[in-house]
């Protein structure tokens, strides 16, 4: 039993995918023995912060995080605010409003606004177009180059399962079934060759617990921490192990309305920072919004109609907020909508110079998955509603 805990450390050491979230120096295991418990402590190098790995993935948050989402810490929070003791910056408070309103909703999120084949389709037809858009990019970049993949935002695993499902023959086999989803959902020889590593970010731990339950339960539990990595973490800080992934193209993506989801506009820079950070040497970043055009008629109606309300809660708005075309929900979801001009105007506080922006006048229909999603679908169901930002980074866009 020792010696299978030892081996089994040893894989998960030589697996260990990211480096320390406040200062980028390695990571080590604290204490060996605590895989008895399931869970496997782990430390800076540098800074002493610890971590931890459990129930198959890394829990990454920062320290201070942490204690303040647990709760305990939602108590102590009380406290210092009512004594004006809090130790949080604005952006680590607005974190926490993020993790917090997540918490509670990992497994009814992914049925009624991820699900390829169960979701309201006003949420599915959005998503379906993001899924053949992507797919339809690395089917071209895999013919010539191995690839890292990296969903900034990746909630409860919707590309771990997607890409999955293209590494593996026996796995999401109702996907491979389904008339619909089965030309996007099957395995590819040259996805398995070369996409190396398929890593999801979300600051939720309760969404990342559930992507790795999902993992296991649609086949793909043999690649955790090999090949596939589900990761709490705040993207904003993320770092990777370079050394092992600098010779790989990164594509970082970010979609379905994560980055309206940061709740001001620095932390919305520093996400696209952090993209661009993470795409070098070489590498792709994609960013998918909302547009702001529809807010009021269709994202105060229809997109959040009875499946995402049940989800993520009713919608509290105000005048001022249709003004800026943001929402927020009971459970205390955020949601900014954007025009192309705002998307652009990040990308270039976030110093991202090679890009494209593109909107209803500019996207074009993807073909070869039209039984997933027809060309009309796309023109009438998804285009009036999406922005998309695609950029290429290279050694040139080092941050200064």
């Amino acid at each position: 039993m020792l010696l299978e805990l030892q081996m089994m450390t040893s894989q998960i050491h030589k697996n260990l995918i990211a480096t320390c979230p406040m200062c980028s120096s390695p990571l080590k295991f604290k204490n060996k023995n605590s895989l008895l418990e399931n869970e496997l402590d782990l430390k800076c190098t540098k800074c002493d912060s610890t971590y931890s790995f459990k129930n198959g993935y890394l829990n990454l948050l920062p320290p201070k995080i942490r204690k303040e989402i647990c709760t305990r810490g939602i108590l102590e929070r009380k406290i210092k605010d009512k004594f004006g003791m809090g130790q949080l910056s604005k952006n680590e408070q607005d974190l926490v409003k993020g993790i917090l309103a997540s918490k509670y909703m990992a497994k009814q999120y992914f049925r009624n606004v991820v699900h390829p084949t169960q979701a309201a389709w006003s949420a599915r037809s959005y998503e379906r177009f993001e899924d053949i858009f992507i797919a339809n990019y690395l089917d071209n970049l895999l013919k010539n180059m191995q690839v890292t993949f990296i969903d900034a935002g990746s909630g409860p695993g919707r590309y771990l399962l997607l890409l999955g499902s293209k590494i593996s023959i026996n796995s999401c086999k109702e996907l491979k079934r389904n008339s619909e989803t089965a030309g996007l959902y099957k395995y590819d020889e040259m996805y398995d060759k070369n996409l190396r590593n398929i890593i999801g970010i979300d600051y939720s731990e309760e969404m990342t617990y559930h992507s790795t339950r999902l993992l296991k339960k649609y086949g793909l539990g043999q690649y955790l921490n090999k090949r596939i990595f589900p990761i709490t973490g705040i993207i904003q800080n993320f770092n990777l192990n370079q050394q092992e992934l600098d010779r790989t193209h990164k594509v970082i993506v970010c979609t379905f309305q994560t980055l309206g989801n940061q709740e001001n506009m620095d932390l919305q820079v520093q996400l696209l920072e952090s993209m661009k950070k993470l795409a070098l040497p070489h590498g792709t970043i994609l960013v998918s919004v909302f547009n702001k055009k529809l807010f009021k008629d269709f994202g105060l109606k229809t997109f959040y109609g009875r499946e995402v309300k049940q989800t993520v809660g009713e919608i509290i708005n105000s005048k001022q907020d249709q003004n800026n075309s943001i929402l927020r929900t009971k459970k205390g979801i955020y949601s900014k909508w954007f025009s192309k001009d705002d998307l652009e105007q990040l990308f270039k506080k976030a110093k991202i110079s090679n890009y494209k922006i593109m909107d209803e006048n500019s996207l074009q229909p993807v073909t070869n998955y039209e039984q997933y999603l027809k060309i009309e679908e796309q023109r009438k169901d998804v285009f009036p509603r999406a922005i998309i930002g695609v950029a290429q980074i290279g050694q040139k866009d080092h941050l200064g």
